[in-house]
C-alpha cells in the first residue's frame, strides 16, 4: 500500500485509487481530497515525465472559477512511489458527470439545438472569453475532453488543457488547417481563433452523436478541408437546422480574418441573426500539377503535397512544368511575388547546387501557403512548437536530426516576412532562433542540441541521467539534487555531464559560456575536466544560495585525489589534504574550488619540485666525479708502490752487492 502524497499540504492523493474514466492521453488520473479549503471531490493528474506540461499558465488558470471548465486546485513536483521518482502532479476539482465521451471514436447520443446552446456554448464562449482576457489559448477543445458540470447532464464543462502541450492530444479534424497540417508535438501555442475552431468541431460532434469524420485519417482529413472547406467536411451529408449552421459557418470558417470571434458567438446567442460568409476555397489554377501521383490544383494542395512528398519534391520544384504552372497556370500575383522573394527566378533554382534543394522546397512551400507551418525535410512545425517537439522526442536520434536541421536552415526570419500580420509575440521567438545554430554546432558540453533543448523550454526539466528522476527544472534545485545521488554512496561517474552543463548555462544569467568551456578540454578523462565541474557547481551553489553539499563535495574529494597525490612535497601534500577535509566538510563547493583552483600552490611545488631534482642532479654529478677520483687514486698508489718497490730492490740489492764486494775485498 502505497503512502499518499501531499502536494503544498493542500491536497493529498492517493496513488492505490487510480480513476481511469478521467485519464488523459500524457496523465494518469488519482483520488484527492483536500485538507483544508472545502471542495468537492478531487482528482489529481499525475503527468509524464517526457511531456513538458505548461508551467508558464498555471497560475492565470488557478483564478478561474467558471463552472465551464474543470476548475484548478493546486500543483506540485513529487516524490511518486509506484514510479520511483519525481512527477509533476495537477489537481482538479472532479466533474460530477463524468465524461461526455470516453474516445474520439465514440458514439452517443444526439444533443439538442437548444440544449448544445444553452449548456455547452454559451458557458463555454464566457469561459473562452476570459482565458483570452489573461492571454491564455485552452487549446485542447476535442470531444473526448468535455465533461458534464452536473449529475444531471445539463452542463458541458471544457476538462483539462495544462497537463500536456497545446493541441498535442487534437485529432486532425478538431485542429483549423494550419494547425492540423504541423506535427501534433509542433502545433505551438495557437490563440482563441484557434479554440473558437475546436468549438465548432466539438458542436457538430454533439449534434451528430459521433465524430463524422471517423473512417478518414489525418491526411485525407487535411485534403478534404482544402479541396471542400472544413464546413463541408465536417458536415457532408447531415441535417443541420438553419440556425446551427449559421454558428457552424462562422466557427469552422477556414479563414482565421472571417472566422467568428467570442463576441460574435455572444450576438448569435443573444439573438442577433449574422450571416457568415460562404467559404472562399482556394482558387483553381487553369490545369493541375502532378505531385507523388497526384494531381492538385491550388496552392495550398501543391504545398502540402510537396511537404509530404519530400522525396520527389526536389525534382517538382526545379522543374519546368512547375514554374510554368506558377507563372501560366495559376494566375495569382501574391503567390507569383512570394515565390520571386524568396526562390528567385526559374534559372536561379535549376542552378543552384543540389545540397540546396531540400532549403529550395522548404521555401518553395513557405511562399505558396505563407500561413502553414514551416516543412523542412518531412518535419512540419510552427516556430512556438519546436521546442516542445523536441522536448518530447529527445531520445529520437531521427526527432533531433530533424530539429537540428530546422535550425540550421535559418528559415524563421524568411517566413516572418511572409506573413500577412506579424505576431508580436515571436520577434522574441526570432531572436533566439537566430542565435541557435551558433550554440547548435558547437561540440563541448553546454552547447550542442542538449542546450537548444533548455534554451527553447524555460520549464522542462533536466535529462541528465544523474538527476533526471528528481525533475529538476530550476537551476536552485540542481546542487541539492546532485547532493541527493551523491548520498545515496553511487559516484561510480561524475557529477557533471553535458545535460547538466547546458541545463546550468540556459537556466541562470551567472552561469555564463566562460563557465562551460573549460569543460571541452582534451584532458576529459583528468582533474582539468573535475575541477571545471567544481567550478561550475560552485559558481552555482553560491549564486542559488541552495546551501553546504558535503556528500557532493565528499565527491569531489575522491574524483580529486590524484591531484592531490601529485604534490611532491610530503608536508605541503598533508596540509592540503588536511584543508580539503575541512574544507569538503563545510559543504561549500567554492571552498574546495579555491584549494584545488590554486595554481600557486602547484607552481610552488613544483619549483620546488624543480630545484630539488637540479640539486639531485647536481649531487649525482658531483658523487660520480669523487667516485672516479677514487677509482684514480687506487690506481696511482698501486703505480706509485710498485715503483717504490722496484726503487728499494734496486737500493737494498746494490747495499748487499757493495756489501759482499767489501767483505771479499777484505
Amino acid at each position: 500500500m502505497a503512502e499518499r502524497v501531499v502536494i503544498k499540504e493542500r491536497v493529498e492523493v492517493d496513488p492505490d485509487q487510480p480513476l481511469p474514466d478521467f485519464d488523459l492521453p500524457q496523465a494518469k488520473a488519482y483520488r484527492a481530497t483536500a485538507r483544508r479549503e472545502e471542495h468537492g471531490d478531487l482528482v489529481a493528474y499525475v503527468c509524464d515525465a517526457r511531456v513538458p506540461y505548461r508551467h508558464e499558465d498555471i497560475e492565470p488558470v488557478r483564478g478561474l472559477t467558471s463552472s465551464a471548465m474543470m476548475r484548478f486546485v493546486e500543483w506540485g513536483v513529487a516524490a511518486w512511489a509506484p514510479a520511483r521518482r519525481r512527477l509533476p502532479v495537477l489537481v482538479y476539482e472532479r466533474p460530477p458527470g463524468g465524461r461526455v465521451a470516453h474516445a474520439i471514436a465514440d458514439v452517443i447520443e444526439p444533443m439538442s439545438d437548444e440544449r448544445i446552446v444553452r449548456g455547452f456554448v454559451t458557458p463555454a464562449i464566457g469561459i473562452l472569453r476570459d482565458l483570452s482576457t489573461r492571454g491564455i489559448p485552452h487549446r485542447a477543445i476535442r470531444p473526448d475532453n468535455l465533461y458534464f458540470a452536473d449529475t444531471g447532464k445539463k452542463q458541458v464543462m471544457l476538462g483539462d488543457c495544462l497537463t500536456s502541450p497545446p493541441g498535442l492530444n487534437n485529432p486532425a479534424f478538431c485542429e483549423t488547417l494550419e494547425q492540423a497540417m504541423a506535427e501534433p508535438s509542433a502545433r505551438g501555442r495557437g490563440g482563441i481563433a484557434d479554440d473558437l475552431y475546436s468549438l465548432g468541431v466539438c458542436i457538430v460532434f454533439l449534434l451528430l452523436g459521433r465524430n463524422p469524420v471517423h473512417e478518414l485519417g489525418s491526411t485525407e482529413i487535411i485534403e478534404r478541408k482544402i479541396a471542400q472547406g472544413s464546413y463541408a467536411t465536417l458536415t457532408a451529408g447531415a441535417r443541420i437546422q438553419m440556425n446551427m449552421m449559421e454558428l457552424l459557418r462562422g466557427l469552422l470558417s477556414d479563414d482565421a480574418r472571417e472566422r467568428w470571434s467570442v463576441r460574435e458567438v455572444e450576438l448569435w446567442i443573444g439573438g442577433r441573426r449574422l450571416t457568415p460568409k460562404q467559404a472562399k476555397l482556394p482558387a483553381k489554377a487553369a490545369r493541375p500539377i502532378l505531385i507523388g501521383g497526384r494531381d492538385h490544383e491550388n496552392v495550398r494542395s501543391v504545398a502540402e503535397a510537396l511537404g509530404r512528398n519530400w522525396l520527389v519534391a526536389g525534382e517538382v520544384v526545379r522543374g519546368q512544368d512547375f514554374d510554368n504552372w506558377l507563372r501560366r497556370s495559376l494566375n495569382d500575383e501574391k503567390v507569383l511575388e512570394n515565390v520571386n522573394k524568396v526562390l528567385g527566378n526559374h534559372a536561379a533554382v535549376q542552378n543552384a547546387a543540389e545540397a540546396e534543394t531540400p532549403r529550395l522546397i522548404t521555401r518553395a512551400c513557405m511562399a505558396l501557403d505563407p500561413g502553414a507551418p514551416i516543412r523542412h525535410k518531412g518535419f512540419a512545425a510552427h516556430v512556438d512548437g519546436v521546442g516542445a517537439a523536441l522536448a518530447l522526442d529527445f531520445e529520437r536520434d531521427d526527432v533531433r536530426q530533424k530539429v537540428a536541421d530546422f535550425i540550421n536552415g535559418r528559415f524563421v526570419g524568411l517566413w516572418m516576412s511572409l506573413q500577412a500580420r506579424t505576431r508580436s509575440d515571436l520577434n522574441e521567438l526570432y531572436a533566439l532562433f537566430d542565435k541557435l545554430p551558433l550554440i547548435l554546432n558547437q561540440t563541448g558540453p553546454g552547447f550542442g542540441i542538449e542546450r537548444v533543448l533548455y534554451q527553447l523550454n524555460d520549464h522542462v526539466h533536466c535529462r541528465s541521467p544523474l538527476i533526471e528522476h528528481l525533475y529538476v527544472t530550476r537551476i536552485e534545485e540542481l546542487v541539492p539534487a546532485l547532493e541527493r545521488v551523491a548520498a545515496s554512496k553511487d559516484r561510480s561517474g561524475r557529477p557533471m555531464d553535458r545535460h547538466i552543463a547546458a541545463f546550468a548555462v540556459a537556466r541562470s544569467p551567472d552561469v555564463d559560456e566562460r563557465f562551460v568551456r573549460p569543460l571541452g578540454g582534451t584532458d576529459n578523462s583528468g582533474t582539468d575536466h573535475v575541477l571545471a565541474a567544481l567550478t561550475l557547481l560552485a559558481r552555482v551553489q553560491v549564486m542559488t544560495k541552495s546551501g553546504p553539499a558535503p556528500n557532493l563535495a565528499a565527491w569531489f574529494v575522491d574524483l580529486m585525489k590524484s591531484a592531490v597525490n601529485g604534490f611532491h612535497n610530503l608536508k605541503q601534500r598533508k596540509a592540503m589534504e588536511q584543508s580539503i577535509s575541512r574544507a569538503a566538510d563545510t559543504g561549500l563547493l567554492m571552498e574546495l574550488q579555491n584549494i584545488y583552483g590554486d595554481t600557486k600552490a602547484s607552481q610552488r611545488d613544483q619549483q620546488g619540485y624543480t630545484r630539488a631534482q637540479q640539486e639531485h642532479q647536481h649531487c649525482g654529478a658531483q658523487i660520480q666525479q669523487l667516485t672516479i677520483e677514487l677509482q684514480n687514486r687506487d690506481h696511482m698508489a698501486t703505480e706509485l708502490g710498485e715503483q717504490v718497490a722496484a726503487v728499494t730492490s734496486g737500493v737494498v740489492g746494490s747495499i748487499g752487492s757493495t756489501a759482499i764486494i767489501i767483505m771479499f775485498m777484505l
